[in-house]
């Protein structure tokens, strides 16, 4: 028995074959994780993890000019690759400059870990020395910060416990509601050694990482299924939870067989392309009317991986969702997430992915005589487009100049393609885009609708060609996010991530401008040439002041394989009041 026991440990140890640093320990759970990258800055203790990282042939240090950018980059890796983003920075930075992208992880359900320390200057911490994070007398508590922006956070005093608390944190950013997590280190961790005698003991990482199935049963499936088919006018809610699970065909292929329209969160949108006949845009307060149009209408609601929030449902109002005249089917891989905001009649708790793939062998199954009524309810989502509009308005076609935001858009969309990824700032142009850039791909829209901060388009692009190289990136920001984060241009050069950058430049925070209404204050500010500072750095850089002038522009840009930065003279007498669903205005008035 004891030499059976033993068997079975040395199988399931990790390759300790003898002393390690436990970075070095460390940077092998990582590979074990099979993580690409660390994205952030050496500093205070942390700089030890790069020494970790120096003879790994898997793990490549992304190295940027403010930890803001590498928190975004590893939420968005996280995000598209499903694996957890890896943020690193000495613990000061990592709770303030590195908060936003744990913020929109924290919102928007990315997996991603941060890996930072104290700085405790142990023995000494006591004594509130320089940098000190323990939450001692006299210094910050990078802990108690970590616990407010992440799902789940521990602190690692020795080598051995170091180890198994980030295959833990691990575990944790994977599990359920998907999200960041944080491993902080003390120095006697980040100093110690992990030796294959010592305890506790290091196992594989694939061990922890259990990734249950998801389904849901049978006789819930055919009911929510007899429900959306018997329906007089079913519609399909989008959420985020879609990206997450990346569910793209199944989200369309049950569109497609039940005959149902699509509508989506901000969150949600590109969750389905807009150009699909079932596609009726994104719902609520920067909806199509169409979409608004048809959820107040509907019966049967499918809500898949949303949280229902208030922007998406005009502040909850019941003349766009209401639990006392419609029948809410709602799929959340989170337990306590269904009937959150919204009492739901049906709650099917599981992965989007399977859970509509379960859908739709139902549906298959099932419902063949109902052919005739599922293309009556497709020609319907049609006839609604052309009479409310769909992602059309005159301002999208007028010359005048400055350029109009929304000529801006449709300038853009007249350019991308299938293989083209969008990245959106926070701000009025994301609005913009939100309202009327008709998305040609599932997948190929990213914005930071979860926490919603500036100089987020540039990082998020940057990790986008990180994971999809082959295919073209375009960043679109405003004026006052682009300063924010215009180092990652870079990081760009530096790493060959070609990336073309759009600037809707009017000289103002156009959101804040805007609310202010006639007591400007504080909201605008000279013009600056943004392409002549995107040169200074070695990008292209190009100013265009004539609407026709863009979408070559931006053609040349993706044709040149050099990251570009154009800056488009917009108008700031347009508003995002302008361009509120009717709904929204209405509940506003």
């Amino acid at each position: 028995m004891i030499q059976k026991d033993k068997v079975l440990e040395e199988k399931t140890m990790t390759t300790l074959d003898k002393e390690y640093s436990t970075m070095q320990a460390i940077t092998q759970v990582l590979e074990e994780m099979e993580i690409d990258y660390v994205f952030g800055m050496p500093g205070g203790y942390m700089g030890t993890l790069y020494d970790g990282l120096y003879d790994s042939k898997s793990v490549k240090p992304i190295l940027i000019r403010h930890e803001q950018v590498a928190s975004i980059m590893a939420e968005i890796y996280g995000r598209l690759t499903g694996k957890p983003g890896v943020f690193t920075a000495q613990g000061a930075w990592s709770i303030t400059n590195g908060a936003m992208g744990a913020l929109e992880a924290l919102q928007g359900c990315s997996p991603m870990i941060i890996l930072t320390d104290m700085t405790d200057n142990y023995p000494y911490s006591h004594q509130g020395s320089y940098q000190v994070g323990t939450g001692e007398y006299g210094g910050y508590d990078v802990k108690k910060v970590m616990d407010g922006i992440t799902k789940y956070v521990t602190v690692a005093y020795g080598p051995e416990q170091a180890v198994q608390s980030l295959q833990l944190v691990a575990k944790q950013s994977l599990s359920g509601n998907q999200g960041p997590t944080a491993l902080i280190f003390h120095s006697n961790a980040i100093n110690g050694k992990v030796t294959p005698e010592g305890s506790p003991k290091i196992y594989h990482t694939s061990k922890y990482l259990v990734k249950p199935n998801h389904f849901e049963t049978e006789k819930n499936i055919a009911i929510a299924c007899e429900r959306i088919m018997n329906a007089e006018k079913p519609i399909i809610i989008a959420g985020n939870g879609v990206h997450n699970a990346k569910a793209y065909y199944e989200l369309q292929l049950l569109a497609e067989l039940t005959g149902a329209p699509v509508t989506t969160t901000a969150q949600g949108k590109s969750t389905i392309a807009e150009t699909h006949p079932n596609a009726v845009g994104v719902m609520g307060n920067w909806g199509q009317d169409v979409a608004n149009e048809h959820l107040s209408k509907a019966d049967v609601l499918l809500v898949v991986g949303s949280k229902l929030a208030p922007t998406d449902t005009c502040n909850a109002t019941p003349e766009l969702i209401n639990p006392s005249r419609q029948t809410i089917i709602q799929i959340d891989i989170e337990p306590k997430n269904a009937s959150w905001t919204f009492p739901v009649d049906q709650p099917l708790i599981g992965d989007a992915k399977n859970i509509l793939s379960q859908m739709i062998t139902y549906v298959k199954s099932n419902f063949l005589e109902k052919q005739q009524v599922v293309q009556e309810r497709i020609a319907k989502i049609e006839i609604s487009k052309k009479e409310i509009g769909y992602m059309e308005c005159e301002e999208q076609y007028s010359n005048a100049t400055p350029i109009l935001p929304q000529r801006v858009v449709k300038e853009i969309e007249s350019v991308i393609d299938e293989n083209t990824i969008v990245t959106l700032d926070a701000g009025e142009n994301r609005v913009y885009n939100i309202h009327y850039l008709k998305t040609k791909a599932p997948g190929s829209l990213i914005s930071p609708a979860s926490a919603g901060g500036m100089g987020y388009s540039i990082p998020a692009a940057l990790a986008t060609k990180l994971v999809y190289p082959a295919r073209k990136v375009l960043s679109i920001c405003g004026d006052g996010g682009f300063p924010m984060t215009m180092n990652g241009l870079m990081t760009s050069l530096e790493y060959d991530l070609p990336i073309v950058v759009v600037i809707l430049n009017n000289s103002a925070l156009g959101w804040v401008k805007n609310a202010q209404e006639d007591r400007v204050i504080a909201s605008t500010y000279p013009d600056y040439n943004f392409s002549e500072i995107a040169r200074s750095f070695g990008c292209n850089g190009v100013k265009i002041d004539k609407a026709e002038d863009l979408a070559p522009a931006i053609e040349k840009a993706f044709e040149s394989g050099k990251t570009t930065v154009i800056d488009v003279v917009t108008s700031n007498e347009e508003s995002y009041k302008k361009i509120m669903s009717k709904l929204a205005k209405s509940l506003e008035d």
